[in-house]
């Protein structure tokens, strides 16, 4: 810090400060979920709430417990697909 404050001058240090890359991101015209204006769709959170009950259910049927996974590290038993 002694070498910033007094090996600099206030116009090296200003100079430090603002020679930054910058990365400008197009704006997208389509609104995200999060954002301000984001309206959610009736449809799609049916759909995405249908999917997600689907995956649990196979989860179940499987046997697969996140718990014991993520404490004994047993491995996620996988159907075999033929």
């Amino acid at each position: 810090m002694y070498e910033y404050y007094w090996g600099h001058t206030k116009a090296q240090i200003e100079l430090i400060d603002i020679d930054q890359p910058i990365t400008v991101f197009e704006k997208s015209k389509d609104v995200k979920p999060g954002q301000p204006g984001y309206k959610p769709n009736a449809r799609k959170l049916r759909e995405a709430t249908e999917k997600w009950k689907k995956r649990k259910a196979e989860r179940e049927k499987r046997g697969f417990d996140l718990n014991k996974f993520l404490n004994t590290g047993e491995k996620v038993p996988v159907d075999k697909k033929e």
